[in-house]
């Protein structure tokens, strides 16, 4: 027994001065861990236990203890204590009362030891150590449980399975301390404590795991070294600055490029210098370094910004820059990383843009002489092939009974190619009736359409024609025919199929002869697919469909357009004009315009009003509103389009909502949708007169 326990002495002896070398090695280099010192320590300490005399766990000397034994038992405590420690180290779990008092209970089993003058079967040196090498065992589960829940559940394993063999070589050691079973005769005979062969498995557990993550740091080094390399590498050769700020505005890096850019030849010529005072000119200085401070509290959101730099020769530089707020390992705000880009020769071109566009605005397009008579087919203007094709469908269909579907968005002139198909048709001498669907209520609607008969409902005091019979032998417009209640679309189509109907109350059933042409800006198929339309009214009255093209779809045609309304408001308000800029018309061709030809003819009505000369002028606040930004323009969302051009609106109508030329008709809705929009998009009139326009 004392010749085993001899070679495991040894053979932990040699592991422990193997693995403490390798961990002082690394924890002293420059880059080291204070877990492979302290681990280091441990091991040593054990190396020395285990190899001064008397070797191994076994001694036969009685008390007073020798100096020999005293100074093994020294680095046997200094071990044991250190333990706790490493355990904080490992785990990082930061409660430290465990450790100190473990720490003073080994100190004071080893002084008890020291003085000890008698030997005893239960030494009470022993017996004091007991209580600390179990508060160690209870320490780290507790440690362990916090670093499992703190996610790092594989490092946790390591040190867990080494205390579960310490726990199992612990107990034997306490409870059998005062036994006379196998372990408590060799305790009491001094011969063999079972909690001395735990070394063996706490140094190869540990050493091999903390031998693993130093192979890890080193490899994870070797990488950030790489990365370094490349960053250095990018930090160089890139075109765009860098700058990082301290919460004072204190340079703390600059990149390479920025450096030569502002004409500097060495990177400490700058660093530590504050950005605000000797890179800004004077006139930015405050402004920059309070919008910095507002950035650093986190009181203004805007991280994008315009701005001169002074070069070394007292050059400036326009950059445009983005910023970033820089925090520390702790989360706290510590400064901000700037990145900019020199936009110094952009600036220098668009001011040589705006001053050939100041010349250009110089040579004016000659309204006189135009034969505006040849554009105009009853008000449909356009030699794009777009507008002509639609222009020969109408022709086409017109001199045919079919019924036609006129689909295009709101404001194309749906009503005009009506009218156009009307004027040229057999019927052109007969009926042509039109109702809008979208601005009769949901409950007057049939009556409108149909009629009704005296005494149907309270205050029918006479029979009334409904719109077919008014029609009858002619046509019929629908138009908006998508907001037809879904409830009424049965009779209509009814009259589609038989020309047959009721009036309301009425027994008798009527018969007409009425050609249909309806319109919309909705997409039926959508209607249907959503429950809204019937399908079998669709195919009735999709007999003949024309598509009219969108203003964005035929930009050509709207220098002819521009035209024909100047010469039409220009006469409505009693002016004249001769000319309108190129620039102007430029700006009209690049808007995507949503309202179509209706909001181009009130842009162009707008001007005439507002031109003092035979020029017509646009206004130029107009082109800072979003009807004059360009086609690639992003908007946040669809939203916020609708939104904007609602508002537009709403301000070209000074925020009348109903009747003739309000927001609901320009924008051909129903008032009440109108309204229900404006609550949804949160649109809300900032002036005393809100309520009474409203």
């Amino acid at each position: 027994m004392e010749f085993f326990l001899l070679v495991i002495a040894l053979i932990t002896a040699g592991i422990s001065l193997a693995m403490g070398s390798a961990s002082l090695t690394e924890g002293l280099s420059k880059d080291g861990e204070k877990i492979d010192l302290v681990f280091g320590i441990m091991c040593i300490s054990l190396f020395v236990f285990f190899i001064i005399p008397p070797l191994g766990f076994v001694w036969v000397d009685r008390a007073p203890y020798s100096g020999t034994v005293i100074i093994k038992r020294v680095f046997n405590f200094l071990y044991a204590g250190i333990m706790p420690w490493f355990v904080l180290l490992y785990t990082d779990y930061k409660k430290k009362l465990l450790p100190f008092l473990s720490s003073i209970l080994f100190l004071f089993g080893y002084l008890t030891m020291a003085f000890t003058t008698k030997d005893s079967n239960q030494p009470l040196w022993f017996t004091i150590t007991i209580l600390p090498l179990g508060l160690t065992v209870l320490h780290g589960f507790i440690a362990l449980g916090f670093q499992y829940r703190s996610g790092e559940k594989s490092k946790s394993g390591w040190l867990f399975f080494a205390f579960v063999i310490y726990l199992l070589f612990y107990l034997p050691t306490a409870i059998n301390q005062f036994s006379d079973n196998y372990f408590g005769k060799m305790i009491h005979a001094k011969i063999f404590y079972p909690i001395n062969l735990y070394p063996l498995a706490f140094i190869l557990l540990m050493g091999v795991r903390l031998r693993t993550n130093a192979n890890e740091r080193f490899q994870l080094k070797r990488s950030l070294r790489s990365r370094d390399i490349r960053w250095d590498s990018l930090m160089e050769n890139t075109q765009t600055i860098f700058v990082n700020l301290d919460k004072e505005g204190n340079i703390k890096y600059i990149n390479p490029y920025a450096v030569r850019l502002m004409g500097y030849t060495d990177i400490s010529d700058m660093i530590g210098k504050n950005w605000f005072d000797h890179y800004l000119p004077d006139g930015e200085t405050s402004v920059r370094k309070a919008h910095f401070q507002k950035i650093i509290l986190k009181e203004e959101n805007t991280h994008y910004h315009k701005s001169d730099i002074i070069c070394k020769n007292g050059d400036i530089k326009i950059i445009s820059w983005s910023n970033l707020v820089h925090y520390d390992d702790e989360g706290k705000v510590n400064g901000s990383i700037s990145i900019g880009t020199d936009i110094s020769e952009q600036e220098k071109s668009i001011l040589q843009i705006m001053d050939l566009k100041a010349e250009l605005e110089k040579e004016n397009l000659n309204l006189n002489g135009e034969p505006i008579q040849e554009w105009i087919h009853l008000e449909i203007i356009g030699t794009s092939k777009a507008i002509t094709y639609a222009i020969q469908k109408a022709k086409q269909v017109a001199q045919t009974n079919a019924a036609v579907l006129l689909e295009g968005e709101t404001g194309v002139g749906k009503e005009l190619f009506a009218d156009l198909i009307q004027k040229t048709s057999l019927r052109n001498s007969l009926p042509f009736v039109k109702v809008n669907c979208s601005v009769l209520p949901a409950d007057l609607i049939e009556d409108e359409l149909f009629g009704h008969e005296k005494g149907a409902f309270t205050g029918a005091i006479q029979h009334r024609k409904g719109r077919f019979e008014m029609a009858n032998g002619g046509t019929i417009f629908l138009d908006e025919l998508g907001e037809l209640p879904i409830n009424l679309q049965p009779k209509l189509l009814r009259v589609l199929q038989s020309g047959e109907f009721e009036r309301i109350g009425g027994q008798q059933t009527l018969k007409v002869d009425v050609r249909i042409i309806a319109a919309t800006n909705r997409d039926l198929g959508k209607e249907i697919r959503e429950g809204r339309f019937r399908n079998d009214l669709f195919y009735r009255l999709n007999v003949f469909p024309i598509t009219i093209p969108s203003l964005r779809n035929r930009k050509e045609d709207i220098p002819m357009l521009v035209h024909y309304f100047i010469e039409r408001e220009a006469k409505k308000h009693g002016k004249r004009f001769e000319n309108i800029s190129k620039a102007d018309i430029n700006h009209l061709q690049e808007y995507s315009w949503p309202g179509n030809i209706r909001e181009l003819k009130n842009v162009i009505e707008r001007a005439v009003i507002s031109s003092i000369t035979n020029t017509l002028k646009l206004d130029p606040s107009y082109f800072n509103i979003d009807e004059f930004r360009p086609l690639n323009h992003t908007a946040s969302s669809l939203e916020l389009i609708e939104k904007d051009h609602i508002l537009k609106v709403l301000a070209e109508c000074n925020w009348r909502i109903n009747g003739e030329g309000g927001a609901a008709e320009i924008l051909a809705m129903n008032p009440n949708t109108l309204r229900s929009r404006m609550k949804k998009l949160n649109i809300i009139r900032k002036t005393k007169e809100t309520s009474g326009n409203l």
